[in-house]
């Protein structure tokens, strides 16, 4: 699992915080404030649909509890694919061949949005666009995975069979089979949650931090949003943390909650045969991946667990980040590895690995941005221009399948591919 801004907590030595030399602040809300929409929550999921709101000339008001961009936000390994988890031909056997390609397309094309406004807003974001090779962990994968290229090639996706033939580069890494797709992304999460935080600000949203909701009550078609100094009014209420009091979380959110690991090794560590823009990750689950950054560094994570509680045992973190170690030592078996920054934090899935974004009819005009997932960065950005498709009364091709009522999906046997 690619570590994203759907997590609950963290704990360790953060990298991104170390790469700001002015870390941006907002006041405290104090009073009383009227608005259209009030979002709940400063992390990426927030400033995106802050900054799409506040783009589409809609009156917007943010509240974090704490500082904002912070959090989850840091934690995240700002990785940003048009890929899933689950695999396109995978996800085809759970919803459909029709379902799963759009879901994937939508994905692609949001990236390409998400590349747009990182470079509209006047801030440093990190935004690269970059590819990715994903390798078969054992030749009993190559089957599967090659049956993903001829599924992505066929409806069009960006792929390409073996290593990327623009890198100018010999692959180190040894794997029976790999595929290559373009188009993907990474970005400095924190720059880029404060940089669209800056713009929604520029373009008349009210960010407040060191804000917290003590609670959400409908008052007719208003919504009273209580927090510990002031109240917010409201005529929609955005849901971008997991809990807020007064908000019921939809039965179908039923979100899976898991551990994962990530690390930093020191700049300059970056391999000289491996090319610079080039993620990679797996299809082993739970799966390895990395990336890199400008100051060529390698961030590296995954072993994922099934539990999601936090521990107090000093040695845990240190015996999970050697096994990152070495697992960079088995692809690059010529360095000695060593972390400057590790850290472990919880994520939450869903059962089809799909987001759960949008209202429900108990809870008219609450909009749930439940970006579950190692890819909930461009789930957030979806969450945000569904919400501004629907306050200016448009579709979204999303909403059906990406509803928090969507039916639940039937057995895999049952569904029928196109």
């Amino acid at each position: 699992m690619k570590i994203n801004n759907s997590h609950i907590w963290h704990s360790g030595s953060l990298y991104w915080p170390t790469t700001l030399t002015h870390i941006p602040s907002y006041p405290a809300l104090q009073g009383h404030i009227t608005t259209e929409v009030a979002i709940i929550g400063g992390g990426i999921t927030g400033a995106l649909c802050a900054a799409v709101l506040a783009r589409s000339g809609i009156p917007t008001v943010l509240v974090e509890g704490q500082r904002v961009a912070s959090g989850s936000t840091a934690a995240n390994t700002g990785l940003l694919q048009f890929s899933n988890d689950t695999m396109l031909s995978e996800l085809a056997d759970k919803i459909g061949e029709t379902d799963a390609v759009q879901f994937y397309g939508e994905c692609r094309k949001t990236l390409t949005r998400l590349y747009k406004l990182a470079n509209e807003i006047p801030y440093d974001t990190g935004f690269h666009v970059r590819s990715s090779l994903y390798c078969a962990s054992t030749s009993s994968d190559v089957p599967r995975l090659f049956k993903e290229y001829s599924m992505l090639r066929k409806h069009g996706f960006p792929v390409e069979w073996g290593s990327p033939h623009n890198t100018g580069h010999h692959l180190p890494i040894r794997k029976p089979a790999a595929l290559v797709t373009h188009g993907d992304a990474e970005i400095n999460p924190i720059r880029f949650a404060h940089g669209l935080i800056a713009e929604a600000a520029h373009k008349g949203a009210n960010i407040y931090e060191n804000t917290v909701v003590e609670g959400v009550q409908r008052m007719g078609d208003k919504f009273v949003i209580t927090t510990d100094f002031g109240e917010i009014i409201a005529s929609r209420v955005v849901r971008a943390v997991s809990d807020v009091p007064g908000i019921e979380s939809p039965s179908r959110i039923k979100p899976i909650l898991k551990r994962s690991y990530a690390l930093v090794t020191p700049a300059n560590s970056l391999p000289a045969s491996w090319p610079y823009d080039c993620m990679m990750w797996e299809t082993a689950r739970p799966y390895f991946y990395f990336r890199t950054t400008p100051d060529r560094r390698i961030i590296a994570g995954g072993i994922d667990e099934n539990q999601a509680d936090a521990t107090n045992d000093t040695d845990y973190l240190f015996n999970r980040t050697l096994r990152l170690l070495e697992e960079l030592g088995s692809l690059f078996p010529e360095k000695q590895w060593e972390a400057e920054h590790a850290w472990y934090g919880a994520f939450s899935e869903s059962v089809e690995d799909l987001p759960f974004l949008g209202e429900t009819a108990k809870q008219p005009g609450i909009f749930h941005a439940f970006s579950s997932g190692g890819n909930s960065t461009v789930y957030s950005m979806i969450a945000a221009e569904m919400l501004r498709n629907r306050i200016l009364g448009q579709e979204h091709p999303m909403h059906a399948l990406l509803s928090p009522e969507r039916p639940a999906q039937p057995d895999s046997s049952a569904v029928k591919t196109v």
